[in-house]
């Protein structure tokens, strides 16, 4: 697996917060996000985007540096994380880009799933993904405290090599 690419994490989170931000993008939306970004990249190029390892935990895929990212980008003056109260989820966290993201960081193949993912996903809530990524291979044969297997990424439907050609 290759290193974590931290221009491209942090490029990928501030344009998840500008682009894909609405009510429903908190802290384990942001997982997903980032889990389907990689997904797809490995199941059609063989390669992620971020280089994230992705640990299984109750409510699905986790990406193991998405915290460390997020301070990172709090420090550097790029993104503010709010907490807010909620009946549902006791704390929800809202993200706001400070600063734009750096699309130019990102091939054409990687734009257009960053586009796809914010279109597609945008109105979903966090209880649909957490259920859709419950029926995915790289979720499903996954063991406790190991990584998710990208080479199981050939079960996620969404996206297509084609579409990302076209």
């Amino acid at each position: 697996m290759a290193a974590l690419n931290q221009t491209k994490y942090l490029n990928a989170l501030l344009y998840f917060v500008s682009e894909c931000g609405n009510e429903k993008l908190g802290i384990m939306k942001l997982n997903k996000l980032f889990y389907y970004l990689d997904f797809i990249s490995y199941r059609d190029r063989k390669e992620s985007v971020t280089g994230e390892k992705y640990i299984p935990l109750p409510k699905g895929p986790f990406a193991a540096s998405l915290e460390d990212e997020i301070a990172l980008a709090q420090r550097k003056k790029l993104l503010e994380r709010q907490k807010d109260k909620s009946e549902k989820y006791g704390n929800r966290n809202r993200f706001r880009a400070v600063k734009p993201y750096d699309f130019s960081v990102f091939d054409e193949y990687e734009q257009k799933l960053l586009r796809y993912l914010c279109e597609h996903f945008r109105d979903w809530s966090t209880d649909q993904m957490v259920a859709q990524t419950h029926t995915e291979a790289p979720w499903v044969f996954s063991t406790k405290g190991k990584p998710l297997d990208y080479t199981q990424s050939d079960d996620i439907e969404f996206f297509s090599a084609q579409k990302a050609s076209a």
